[in-house]
C-alpha cells in the first residue's frame, strides 16, 4: 500500500501529485496531507491536517533540532492511519512532507522516499535551519528523487548524501498532446504568473518580436501576484490587443491553445528568494505537441531544451536575446516545424509518462 504525503492535492497546477496520487498503484494508494479540500475526488482513503508543532516547547525543539516535528498527537494520528491502512511506502512530496513524515516512517519501519519539485531544492535551501533539518531526514530515507540533475546537484552540495539521489522529471501522456495545426504567428505562454516565471519579462520579449511580424499574437494563460505587471508591461509596449490575459484555465483549454501555437515561449528566472524551477511541465508538454520552445537556461530547462535543435535558449534575463529568437522562428515557419518535430520526439524518448512512472514504481518497490 502506498501513502502520498503532499501539502494537499488539489491544485490545478500540480498536475505531477494527481498523476502519482491516480496512477502510481491504482486501487493501492492513501492520501495525508495538510489541506483536504478536493482529495476527496480521489476517491481514496484520508488523512489530512496534519501540521508541524509550532508550539513545542523549548527542550522539545531541543531535543528535535532537526524539527519541526509533528504534534504528539498528529503524529500518533498518522502512525495509526499508517498501521490501520497497512501502508509498506511512503512518498512525500517536497522536501518539507519528508521533514514532517521522518520520525514516524522511522518508528514505524516504513520506507520513505520524498521527491523535490523546485522551491524546496532552491529558495529553502537558503535556510541553514532546512538544511539540518533535511539532513536529519536523510539519516533514514530510502531515496531522494529530484525531477532534474540541476535539483539534485543543489540538493547534493547541500548536504544530501548522492547515494540517496535518484532523478526522475515529470512526464507527459503523448496522447494527450498530438500536434495541432499551428497558427501564423501564435505564441504561447503559460505558467503561474509569479517571479520565477518571469511573465513580464516575456511579454516584453515577445514586443520586440512583434514589431516586425504584425501577425503575431502572445496568449499567456495562468493567474497569480504578477498579473497586474503584466498587464502593465502589456500596456507599455502598446501591444492592445495582440496579448490575449486567459487567466487560469482548463486543462482541456490549455491543451487546445497549445495545438493552435506556433511558438511557446517561457522566461524562467532565479527569484530574488532563490526559488527556481524543477523542470517545467509546461516545457514538455509544449515539446509534445511539436512546439519549439524558446526558454532560458534556467535550472532543468536545458536538460529538456536542447538548444538550436528543440528550441533556443537565452540567458535570464536577455529579454532582447529572448525577442530575437522569437522572431528568428517567426520568420522561419520551417524551422519552427523542424524544431517543434525535433522536441516532440525527444519528449516522447524521454518524458513518456508511462516509462517515468514505472521508474517511480522500481525505485518505490511496488508492482504495477
Amino acid at each position: 500500500m502506498l501513502a502520498i504525503l503532499a501539502p494537499s492535492f488539489n491544485l490545478v497546477s500540480e498536475t505531477f501529485i494527481a498523476d502519482h496520487a491516480r496512477r502510481l498503484a491504482p486501487g493501492r494508494t492513501i492520501l495525508i496531507c495538510q489541506d483536504s479540500r478536493g482529495a476527496e475526488a480521489y476517491g481514496l482513503p484520508v488523512l489530512s491536517h496534519l501540521q508541524a508543532d509550532p508550539a513545542a516547547t523549548l527542550a522539545a525543539r531541543l531535543r528535535r533540532r532537526f524539527g519541526p516535528p509533528l504534534g504528539a498527537g498528529d503524529a500518533r494520528r498518522l502512525a495509526a492511519f499508517l498501521k490501520a491502512q497497512g501502508a509498506t511506502v511512503m512518498l512525500a512530496e517536497y522536501g518539507p512532507m519528508g521533514v514532517l513524515a521522518a520520525d514516524v516512517c522511522a518508528a514505524l519501519g516504513l520506507p520513505l522516499h520524498v521527491i523535490f519539485h523546485g522551491i524546496d531544492a532552491s529558495a529553502l535551501l537558503r535556510e541553514p535551519r532546512t538544511r539540518r533539518r533535511y539532513r536529519h531526514m536523510y539519516r533514514t530515507a530510502a531515496s531522494v528523487i529530484a525531477v532534474s540533475r540541476a535539483l539534485a546537484d543543489r540538493l547534493v552540495e547541500a548536504g544530501c548524501p548522492e547515494r540517496l539521489i535518484r532523478v526522475v522529471p515529470c512526464g507527459i501522456e503523448p496522447s494527450d498532446f498530438p500536434p495541432g495545426e499551428p497558427e501564423s504567428g501564435r505564441v504561447l505562454a503559460l505558467g503561474r504568473l509569479v517571479e520565477k516565471k518571469a511573465p513580464h519579462l516575456t511579454i516584453r520579449a515577445f514586443a520586440l518580436a512583434a514589431k516586425d511580424h504584425p501577425q503575431a499574437h502572445l496568449d499567456i494563460v495562468g493567474d497569480g501576484p504578477l498579473r497586474g505587471a503584466v498587464e502593465a508591461a502589456a500596456a507599455e509596449a502598446g501591444l492592445g490587443d495582440r496579448v490575449t490575459l486567459h487567466g487560469a484555465l482548463p486543462h482541456e483549454a490549455c491543451r487546445a491553445l497549445m495545438r493552435r501555437a506556433q511558438i511557446f515561449a517561457q522566461h524562467s528566472v532565479t527569484a530574488a528568494n532563490g526559488d527556481t524551477e524543477g523542470a517545467p511541465v509546461a516545457v514538455a508538454e509544449a515539446m509534445a505537441t511539436a512546439l519549439p520552445v524558446v526558454a532560458t537556461r534556467h535550472s532543468g530547462i536545458p536538460e529538456q531544451v536542447l538548444d538550436g535543435e528543440t528550441g533556443i535558449l537565452v540567458a535570464e534575463g536577455d529579454v532582447a536575446g529572448m525577442g530575437a529568437a522569437i522572431a528568428r522562428l517567426l520568420a522561419d515557419p520551417g524551422l519552427a516545424a523542424r524544431m517543434g518535430a525535433a522536441g516532440r520526439a525527444r519528449a516522447l524518448e524521454r518524458l513518456d509518462q508511462s516509462r517515468l512512472l514505472d521508474e517511480l514504481r522500481s525505485i518505490l518497490g511496488i508492482a504495477t
